[in-house]
């Protein structure tokens, strides 16, 4: 029941988020020239490709959420001895790799990838939500917010946000695994 409950809360704070920061985004700019989202800022997209994509992605993050919360798979090593490094590598990849393989590298096994992107996207995107949510209240409700806001400022937060998340994450993981290990010998 506790895993419903919370499957359900995270998905519908992950959509609401979602379409809020989409309503407000119509609101303030319909024809996206004030959207810096690099899907339109970089990329060119208008309206439809946008909410087609980034709906997409909602989806599978929701989907790849669901198989961690009721089709759970262990992410960690059974062998003992790796470093945070190796360890961090493993969670992602399945196998021994120092860490930054995870950012040119991909899981062999699909059901490790959704797991892994289950895990940590829906971590992002409900901070994302927090973080997305705030800025819009401060933007529609507040005249002093509206002198400060600026883009880097939103996306330095979003992205120092979801560093920290994930290192404290894997920490935690980590430290789990070595009391394991230690209380195997």
């Amino acid at each position: 029941m506790k895993n419903t409950v919370t499957f359900i809360l995270t998905a519908t704070w992950i959509l609401f988020s979602r379409a809020y920061d989409a309503y407000c985004t119509h609101n303030l700019t319909p024809d996206l020239s004030k959207e810096s989202n690099p899907l339109v800022s970089v990329l060119g997209m208008n309206w439809t490709p946008l909410l087609v994509t980034i709906g997409i992605l909602t989806l599978y993050s929701i989907f790849c959420y669901f198989l961690v919360v009721f089709k759970p798979i262990s992410l960690i090593p059974s062998k003992k001895g790796y470093s945070f490094s190796h360890f961090v590598a493993y969670l992602y990849l399945g196998k021994k790799e120092s860490w930054p393989a995870i950012f040119y590298k991909f899981p062999k096994d699909i059901q490790r990838f959704n797991h892994y992107f289950g895990l940590m996207m829906s971590k992002f995107l409900v901070y994302a939500g927090i973080v997305s949510t705030v800025m819009w209240l401060l933007i529609n409700k507040t005249e002093w917010y509206k002198k400060v806001h600026s883009a880097a400022v939103i996306y330095s937060i979003l992205i120092i946000g979801c560093i920290i998340i994930t290192y404290f994450w894997n920490k935690k993981l980590y430290k789990a695994y070595l009391i394991n290990s230690n209380n195997e010998l």
